[in-house]
């Protein structure tokens, strides 16, 4: 079963909502910015792209088949990223503000590694304290870490035991700290899965 980002941030309100080439932009929160959005999920990845990276980072099937349909996401006002692929060389169009990219998933493997890049690919991350979310490619579990934990194979923060189950308990749980129009309810520090703490 596919995970549909777009539909689980379905209970925020449409407040000027648009769509530009590269992604669609949900509920704008003036207060934050007057181009900020609380979530933008971009548009599936081109497939000859999705490819090259996929067989480059030694990609499991699951997370190719989310890029597929979602080429990654930035979601409540950048507290949660979902990292996705960039054609080589692809620039950002700083002239156009909704031409906004995903994060590089292959740059951020490179920046910030896994404690054990063998085993674990770096998908995502928390903005609040840098954490970084990693898919296991041995079984499909996501492992939480804090930025920084470089031993092999540190203690996770957090598990999931899947991708789909990562994207839709952390959607559901960040939901609730944020009322419909965008506005954060909770201070910053609840943001991360609270057992990281």
């Amino acid at each position: 079963m596919a995970i549909e980002v777009l539909r689980l941030l379905s209970t925020f309100e449409n407040i000027k909502d648009r769509e530009s080439e590269t992604a669609f932009f949900c509920t704008h929160i003036p207060q934050a910015g007057s181009l900020a959005y609380l979530n933008i999920v971009f548009k599936p990845a081109a497939p000859d792209v999705l490819r090259r990276v996929a067989g480059q980072l030694r990609m499991p099937a699951v997370l190719a088949e989310f890029l597929n349909v979602q080429n990654g996401a930035i979601l409540f006002c950048g507290t949660l990223s979902i990292y996705g692929v960039h054609r080589s060389g692809q620039l950002l169009n700083r002239t156009d503000p909704f031409s906004d990219l995903p994060f590089n998933i292959e740059e951020e493997n490179r920046n910030w590694p896994p404690p054990d890049s063998t085993r674990f690919l770096v998908i995502g991350g928390y903005s609040f304290d840098g954490s970084i979310v990693c898919i296991d490619r041995r079984d499909g579990s996501l492992s939480l870490f804090g930025r920084g934990q470089r031993r092999i194979l540190p203690a996770p923060l957090f598990k999931w035991p899947s991708l789909q189950v990562w994207v839709t308990t952390e959607i559901a749980r960040l939901s609730v700290l944020f009322d419909r129009q965008g506005t954060r309810l909770v201070d910053e520090s609840q943001t991360v899965p609270q057992s990281a703490h």
